[in-house]
């Protein structure tokens, strides 16, 4: 891992987040997955810092054939070199390293991508604000979940009304321009980012 290249935060990428509860579908976090996958597989070749966050469910690890809500959504899954974070409240900081680790990387962009909005998204970044850290979400790979009414893509536009004002956004094909590999580099163009 470097301190001088961006880091990407993958929060709450579990397979419990693709799913709708009581709302209809409506494909906004299929969507998302799909572009999350093909960030964290840029950012890899980038070289990039990869950092997980997973939220640590009471539900049973074995679930007799049928896939395991906590689980990574596949494509998402940790190498093992990169560090996992487990939260047990809402926030990414509730895991006290997470903090630490975010800290040690100050200064190139630390982005924030994944699903949980407005819940554990909104309290990530009202603990970074709070320790003076700079989160930069990418509103494109940020996913959330139907409340009440309100379809998981609405939940998540409304999320960033406020977003807006506590940090910073950058929106993924900036960051695709910036930050990573040259888009003529044929790796990119294949996973279909460049």
């Amino acid at each position: 891992m470097s301190r001088f290249l961006p880091t990407l935060v993958l929060l709450d990428c579990q397979r419990e987040s693709l799913d709708p509860g009581e709302a209809e579908d409506d494909g906004s976090n299929t969507a998302v997955a799909d572009r999350i996958r093909r960030l964290l597989t840029s950012a890899r070749l980038s070289g990039w810092n990869i950092l997980h966050c997973q939220y640590k469910s009471n539900r049973p690890a074995i679930n007799c054939g049928v896939s395991v809500p906590g689980a990574p959504i596949d494509g998402l899954a940790p190498l093992s070199r990169e560090a996992v974070f487990i939260r047990t409240g809402l926030s990414a900081y509730s895991d006290p390293d997470f903090g630490r680790m975010i800290r040690h990387y100050a200064g190139p962009p630390c982005f924030l991508v994944g699903f949980s909005a407005p819940f554990s998204l909104m309290a990530t970044m009202f603990d970074a604000v709070a320790r003076d850290q700079r989160l930069t979400v990418i509103p494109e790979a940020v996913g959330g979940r139907a409340v009440g009414p309100r379809s998981a893509s609405s939940v998540r536009d409304i999320s960033f009304d406020l977003i807006d004002r506590l940090s910073s956004t950058v929106p993924l094909d900036e960051v695709v321009a910036t930050w990573l590999r040259s888009p003529e580099t044929p790796t990119l163009k294949k996973i279909g980012i460049g």
